[in-house]
């Protein structure tokens, strides 16, 4: 298999991530993938259900980003606390590490699954003709 520029570049981001978590350790990787979500959800439910409250454009933005950043930052507190109380530190890091190569990897089976642009990538590629819909 002849990898492609982006396979590098999936690479590179999968070991950002497992260096990340492992510093992170998994309450902090975790933490920031759940607020993560949570800021989607609140953005994306905010933007849609926000227009019957204000009409002015900015006052509805400044309104959901407010709202979509007190959501991120809720989330990330309360799960980092309630993972941080179970784990002790070197079992922590080692499964922030590999969090962080999953996540790394759920990035390269999303793109094969969702199977767009798959010219540009040898990996998702052949991850496609194993998980396509």
């Amino acid at each position: 298999m002849n990898l492609l520029p982006a396979d590098y570049a999936l690479g590179g981001l999968a070991i950002a991530l497992a260096v990340l978590g492992l510093f992170r350790g998994l309450s902090g990787t975790l933490a920031f993938l759940m607020a993560t979500l949570a800021a989607s959800a609140t953005g994306t439910f905010g933007w849609r259900y926000s227009a019957a409250y204000l009409t002015v454009g900015w006052q509805r933005a400044g309104a959901v980003l407010v709202a979509t950043l007190l959501a991120f930052g809720l989330v990330r507190v309360l799960v980092r606390k309630l993972v941080n109380g179970a784990l002790a530190q070197p079992s922590d890091a080692l499964f922030g590490c590999l969090v962080g190569l999953a996540t790394g990897a759920a990035v390269v089976v999303a793109w094969g699954y969702l199977g767009l642009g798959l010219e540009y990538s040898a990996l998702a590629s052949e991850v496609a003709r194993h998980v396509g819909p």
